[in-house]
């Protein structure tokens, strides 16, 4: 090492100051809408694509989605929400093999924000 370096590294430890660990931020994923609520159509399935944003406008970077049951599907057509802009994440539910009148998919999705992962909520009912 050069003395140069040295005496930089000297000084941030002597001044106390943290490492940088790259970009962090206080923002929080929220859904748009917050759950959804639908009636399986008569092909068993069922599709949507919700929003998401940042609490703060801050860049929020989805990184993945996981369906509670191997029926649910996820894919993120647009990975960053940041300021007014916000992301997307498609869902798709095999809901065919649904007995029950209510049906309850969770979706976990991973993100870069402090609530990571966040859980987003399908309620799937059949027709009665």
């Amino acid at each position: 090492m050069t003395l140069s370096l040295l005496l930089n590294i000297a000084l941030f430890v002597a001044l106390g100051a943290e490492p940088f660990h790259g970009p962090q931020t206080a923002a929080r994923l929220e859904f748009e809408p917050a759950a959804i609520d639908v009636v399986r159509d008569s092909t068993g399935y069922v599709q949507q694509m919700i929003r998401f944003y940042s609490s703060t406008g801050d860049t929020v970077r989805v990184t993945s989605v996981n369906g509670s049951c191997r029926c649910a599907n996820g894919s993120v057509q647009r990975p960053i929400t940041h300021d007014s802009t916000a992301g997307k994440i498609f869902l798709a539910i095999n809901a065919q093999h649904f007995t029950d009148s209510v049906n309850y998919v969770d979706f976990t999705v991973g993100h870069t924000g402090v609530n990571s992962p966040a859980m987003f909520r399908v309620v799937v009912r059949l027709q009665p």
